[in-house]
């Protein structure tokens, strides 16, 4: 019997445990909500939102249950939800001149606001703006101000450029273009000062995974950080507690693979000796890198020859060079090694495919289509290979493919693009 008491009693503790830990909405009006606030000497936190807005859903469902969340939040502030749709709320959203949703504001005792966030945030981005709000943190403008008074302070430089691309996508027509124009005018000073050999940690990395993206023939930092991945590496999983070689790795891989495709395309030979950097430099990088039972230049080489000659419109060496790296990726294939040349074949040849072209990209549609994707990429798959059908002679086999694209893109949630899609089906299948 007695077990059996500690039993519930450790049940219910764990239960209020984690309701304790989400964010404790009032249950009340809002001037109900303010008297609570100047009672417990702590400021108002108000979540506008309608019974019709995802976004306010989101927040309210996987946002404000956070634990972390919860327990900033119930420390510091009264947190109340108010219904704009509401009618005794009306001139409540009006005052604080709610014109998007979500809008959630900080406001302080005295009843003006202090601070406010508009649309749907993670967890820690909703804390960080709880903390300038109460002033246990600067806002980006108050940091950005600290930086021309301390020029030389890499600290707050480096906190400018980390947190800058979640600040200006708050920001909207000039001042998003103001401050863009500020932060990728600051990292290259910070780069050239702080230079890149000091650059080896987690901090610094992240910046330049935001601001340095591309590489080309002549570029220090992409080629630094090459011939010092072990450093990087190491520097890198210190700090993030990761696989560093991983992070690292991807960087280079993806920029590197970015610019051959990009030298492919604009039919640029030079991609032959970028290439011979896979198993040059960038041998660390592209070890752990596996392509069935092609080596991995061989792989990536087969890959770009075929983009190359896609381009040069020479069709038959294109898919000649795709299905051997297929045969070589043998079970490991992924459904992008079949999207992406399909993509680039329609992109290239305009809808315009040979009859050759249309009946060799079929079984690639056939293998594509045995993956998971979302519903409308599967319905535009059934459209392509609808396409191919038809241009093959199989109007039977077309028809049922059109059929079947129409059915699956009924599952589309934007109705505007379940609409325009299943027009252009039908319009396709009055033309059998």
């Amino acid at each position: 019997m007695r077990k059996t008491f500690y039993l519930m009693v450790f049940l219910t503790l764990g239960i209020l445990g984690n309701l304790s830990a989400q964010m404790q909405l009032f249950k009340g009006t809002f001037d109900e909500a303010m008297n609570k606030a100047r009672q417990e000497k702590k400021d108002l936190f108000v979540d506008f939102y309608a019974n019709w807005c995802g976004p306010c859903k989101a927040m309210a469902s996987e946002v404000f249950p956070d634990a972390k969340v919860g327990e900033y939040f119930n420390a510091h502030f009264v947190c109340v939800q108010v219904d704009v749709e509401a009618k005794e709320n009306k001139e409540l959203a009006k005052k604080y001149n709610v014109t998007a949703l979500p809008t959630m504001a900080f406001i302080g005792r005295d009843g003006k606001e202090l601070r406010r966030v508009q649309g749907a945030v993670p967890p820690d981005a909703l804390i960080k703006e709880a903390r300038i709000a109460t002033g246990e943190e600067l806002s980006f403008e108050q940091l950005y101000e600290q930086y021309k008074k301390k020029k030389n302070n890499f600290d707050i430089q480096q906190q400018l450029l980390l947190e800058g691309p979640m600040f200006i996508a708050t920001q909207e027509g000039y001042d998003r273009q103001k401050w863009g124009t500020r932060m990728d005018g600051l990292f290259p000073d910070y780069v050239k000062n702080k230079k890149i050999e000091n650059m080896a940690n987690g901090g610094d990395f992240m910046i330049l995974t935001m601001y340095h993206r591309s590489t080309s023939k002549e570029d220090p930092i992409f080629d630094y950080i090459a011939n010092n991945f072990d450093k990087f590496a190491k520097g890198v999983g210190k700090d993030v507690n990761s696989d560093g070689k991983a992070e690292v790795a991807h960087y280079l891989i993806s920029m590197n693979n970015s610019y051959i495709i990009q030298l492919c395309k604009k039919g640029d030979i030079n991609y032959k000796k970028r290439l011979a950097r896979v198993n040059g430099d960038l041998k660390d990088a592209y070890a752990g890198i596996s392509f069935g039972s092609l080596p991995v230049l061989d792989a990536i080489t087969l890959l770009a020859d075929a983009t190359y000659s896609l381009y040069r419109h020479d069709e038959n060496t294109f898919f000649d060079k795709m299905n051997a790296y297929f045969i070589g990726k043998g079970d490991s294939t992924t459904f992008s090694d079949y999207a992406q040349p399909l993509e680039d074949i329609a992109v290239v040849s305009e809808g315009k495919m040979s009859e050759n072209a249309y009946s060799k990209c079929i079984p690639w549609i056939t293998k594509a289509l045995t993956f998971k994707m979302p519903v409308e990429t599967r319905a535009r798959l059934l459209m392509m290979m609808g396409d191919c059908l038809k241009n093959t002679g199989n109007t039977a086999k077309a028809k049922q493919s059109y059929n079947q694209a129409f059915i699956v893109s009924a599952e589309i949630e934007n109705k505007m693009m379940m609409k325009q899609l299943q027009q252009v089906i039908q319009q396709s299948l009055q033309g059998l």
